[in-house]
């Protein structure tokens, strides 16, 4: 049946794509030359617009336009096109996503935000990425940096800071109706319609639903987790006055599945796998008030909440999270040579579990507070030649108190064309619940009386500390070709590890507790390369690789049988990605990615190189019709820890604006 789809759909799209007479018009940014790609202004590495070019920070840009031409429909998928990030699917809705190392199930090292709202979960400092259903076809761009971002960006920003930045209500007036459906997706469908607000602004408001079928395992089972969701939201942009500017905007999402997971017993056999539901829901709501003040100085004022809630027996049970934060900032000139960016906010988190036997969180509620201030100057040393970045954040926790997170970047722009630069900088991992709170059964023995390993949270946790040091290169090559270089090391410290202690009796029951603690070491080094060849107009070739080399040890105070809680053996050593894109005559589009990662360690995951494909149609700038191919090499492959396979897959795609 899908090799029958997946043909049907190709000569659909082969057969209509001869009979094009008309391209959809208008420039973008996949289109623009090497030195305009290099102007290309982001925010996410200094708070404050700057040119790709300029930037002090292995940073990288998904544009719509990345998007649309890979034909991806869900934000990881997006991820994948950005070099240096190892983007792991474990299941239909599940995903690791990480930057330098440290992949894991709960990765917690890299922070992702949506229009400037966190999106991580103070349950484990990590991201539920089933739970981040926001359309593709509204995001702007998504902004990549690749290494430490606390100056700004505070805690949680150890490994990498991944901005999504959606497009203003006032770019979307008018229709959008989005429709695909293949061999895993029986549908995905969006919608979305904005209006002009007079002459002021404009508001947009989407619906979006997805049915996917499950992953199959090892043995060609079902996985059993089938995914349904649905989603919908709104944006308001507003002009008051000729200087400030107004954004609302929000989200609402339910979704459910149903997992097969290790459920731990009182009792001998002490496990057992069972199938049980997952449901999630939740919204958000946030608001943004900015006035600029002058040429080069602006001030921001952001409000948001949060609510999510997750269902997931008989593993962990019910999850409720609240979320307010407000933030100011504010961005000036002193001088000729000093731009400066402060700000503050504060951050409440209110939220528990209502726990199984085999997982539960003491105190099950707990209200969290986060206050933050950050400074950062950015002084011109030498006019277009040198630049220093000087700053810090200054956070104030409820688990560990004050935490400073300095940093120093230096650049050196000896052309035009041309930018070397450094950093050294010292971000933190601040504890969670899963640090301090947790109860977790995690296998039991048939002693007499029985005994359980159990996992307990650590309520004197210490924040994991990173110190890094960065080098950098960015420059035209010639007028077609452009590269990116960049390296690191990192030292890291107070790393989590698990300390037995001594046996008790509980309940007729002996219980073996091993603590959450902080005698973790380790060292993460590497780089990542990336070139883009312009052969020719409306034509693009993209090459990357990625090396890392990362090892965890213990210090020397760690008490005997303590081990470190982190996996090296889930981070590959090499990454490599290659992409091709034409634009052909009559409204044709033709995009080619292939991808390759070596081994997984431990647990052992064999290399695998897969490619992609989409071929695209537009008959006219209202129209796009494709059809797309994903995990083309292989009739199946597994790509991460836990034993599901994705298989080949094809997809149907059309997109009507209105």
């Amino acid at each position: 049946m899908r090799r029958a789809l997946g043909i049907a759909c190709i000569l659909a799209l082969t057969g209509s794509a001869a009979r094009a007479q008309q391209r959809s018009g208008g420039d973008s940014l996949a289109d623009l030359d090497l030195e305009q790609l290099a102007r290309v202004k982001i925010t996410s590495v200094s708070r404050a617009p700057e040119s790709v070019g300029q930037a002090m920070a292995a940073v990288f840009v998904i544009s719509q336009e990345d998007i649309r031409r890979a034909g991806v429909t869900s934000l990881p998928e997006a991820l994948r096109l950005a070099p240096g990030l190892q983007v792991e699917r474990l299941g239909a809705q599940n995903w690791s996503i990480t930057s330098r190392g440290f992949a894991d199930f709960t990765t917690n090292k890299l922070l992702v935000l949506i229009d400037g709202r966190a999106v991580y979960s103070p349950l484990f400092a990590g991201v539920f990425w089933d739970s981040q259903l926001l359309p593709l076809d509204d995001v702007e761009r998504i902004e990549v940096i690749l290494g430490p971002g606390g100056v700004l960006w505070g805690s949680n920003a150890v490994n990498g800071v991944i901005n999504v930045i959606t497009r203003a209500a006032t770019s979307t007036t008018g229709g959008l109706l989005a429709v695909r459906a293949g061999t895993e997706q029986h549908i995905n469908t969006s919608a979305r319609y904005g209006v002009p607000l007079g002459g002021s602004g404009a508001l947009r408001v989407y619906g979006n639903y997805l049915d996917r079928e499950p992953i199959e395992l090892a043995d060609g089972s079902d996985a059993e987790d089938a995914w349904q969701s649905g989603s919908g939201g709104f944006r308001m942009d507003l002009d008051a006055g000729p200087r400030s500017h107004f954004t609302v905007q929000g989200d609402a999402y339910r979704a459910s599945s149903e997992q097969t997971v290790r459920e731990a017993l009182p009792d001998p056999p002490f496990a057992r796998m069972v199938t049980g539901p997952v449901d999630l829901s939740g919204f958000n709501v946030l608001g943004r008030w900015s006035r600029q003040t002058g040429e080069a100085s602006d001030i921001q004022l952001q409000v948001y909440f949060d609510r999510a809630i997750r269902d997931q027996q008989p593993s962990v049970g019910r999850t409720a999270v609240n979320i307010g934060d407000i933030e100011l900032q504010h961005r000036f000139k002193v001088g000729r040579r000093h731009s400066i960016v402060w700000g503050a906010g504060y951050r409440i988190g209110d939220g528990g579990l209502d726990g199984t036997f085999t997982t539960a969180l003491d105190p099950a509620q707990r209200t969290t507070h986060l206050g933050m201030a950050y400074l950062r100057d950015d002084i011109e040393l030498v006019p277009e030649r040198v630049a220093l970045s000087v700053g810090s954040k200054v956070e104030w926790n409820s688990y560990t108190g004050i935490e400073l997170q300095p940093g120093v970047r230096l650049r050196w722009t000896p052309g035009s064309g041309h930018t070397f630069w450094g950093a050294l900088s010292s971000p933190v991992r601040s504890p969670s619940r899963l640090d301090t709170d947790i109860r977790f059964i995690a296998g039991g023995f048939a002693t007499s009386p029985p005994t359980y390993l159990e996992v307990r949270g650590n309520p004197d946790f210490e924040s994991e500390r990173l110190v890094e040091a960065e080098l950098g290169y960015r420059g035209e090559l010639s007028p077609r070709v452009s590269l990116d270089l960049s390296g690191y090391y990192g030292w890291y410290d107070r790393l989590r590890s698990l300390t037995p202690g001594a046996a008790f009796a509980e309940d007729g029951h002996v219980v073996q507790p091993v603590t959450i603690t902080n005698f973790g070491t380790g060292h993460s080094a590497g780089g990542t390369a990336a070139i883009i060849w312009r052969p020719a107009t409306r034509m693009q070739v993209r090459a990357s690789y990625t090396f890392l080399d990362m090892a965890d040890t213990l210090d020397a105070e760690a008490a005997a049988g303590t081990t470190t809680n982190v996996n090296p053996g889930l981070s590959p050593e090499h990454q490599a990605g290659l992409s091709f894109y034409a634009s052909l005559p009559a409204g044709v589009s033709v995009t080619l990615t292939g991808r390759y990662t070596s081994p997984l360690r431990n647990p052992r995951v064999g290399p695998y190189a897969e490619a992609d494909a989409r071929l695209g149609w537009s008959p006219s700038s209202r129209l796009t019709i494709a059809m797309v191919g994903r995990d083309l090499l292989q009739r199946r492959h597994a790509e991460f820890a836990g034993g599901h396979y994705l298989p080949r897959r094809a997809e149907l795609q059309a997109t009507w604006r209105f």
